[in-house]
């Protein structure tokens, strides 16, 4: 239902227009301060302003906090236009060299949770793991794990 993607801001009309013509939900990826189209998620908001309500963005909350945004403010100011989330956490938030499992790092995960939780979001968040490629099961497993206790925490199952 959902494709996530990274286009050029030339691109993104034509996506509205496969987006009508298939009825699917576009979710544009920001890739932090080295992304030259959409850094933020602001970026992609002010690109989909006016079109098709199926344009809109997965916030990849490490990229985001790397930009000097706060994470909840980009959360919530991306409204329903949050279509997907990647997650990742951080031991330094403006260093994407600084990847920890989920919970050993700064980002606010319940915090972000259960913004979610309030906005009514029904898409999807989604463990964006990317180090320890030799042996990512482990860490993998730990960021799940913590994920999973913070949603139970809040009476809900992952």
């Amino acid at each position: 239902p959902v494709i996530v993607m990274a286009p050029t801001a030339i691109t993104v009309p034509k996506i509205e227009k496969l987006v009508k013509e298939y009825n699917i939900k576009a979710a544009i990826h920001n890739h932090g301060p080295e992304d030259k189209h959409f850094p933020a998620p602001s970026d992609v908001l002010k690109a989909v302003k006016g079109m098709d309500g199926r344009m809109g963005l997965c916030v990849d909350i490490g990229h985001t906090t790397r930009t000097g945004v706060d994470i909840l403010t980009a959360i919530k100011d991306a409204g329903p236009r949050l279509h997907d989330m990647h997650v990742k956490d951080l031991k330094n938030l403006m260093n994407k060299d600084s990847q920890v499992a989920v919970g050993d790092g700064e980002m606010p995960i319940a915090s972000i949770f259960k913004l979610l939780q309030k906005m009514g979001y029904k898409g999807g968040v989604m463990l964006e793991y990317e180090i320890n490629a030799d042996n990512p099961v482990p860490g993998m497993e730990k960021s799940f794990a913590y994920m999973r206790g913070v949603l139970a925490g809040m009476g809900l199952k992952a």
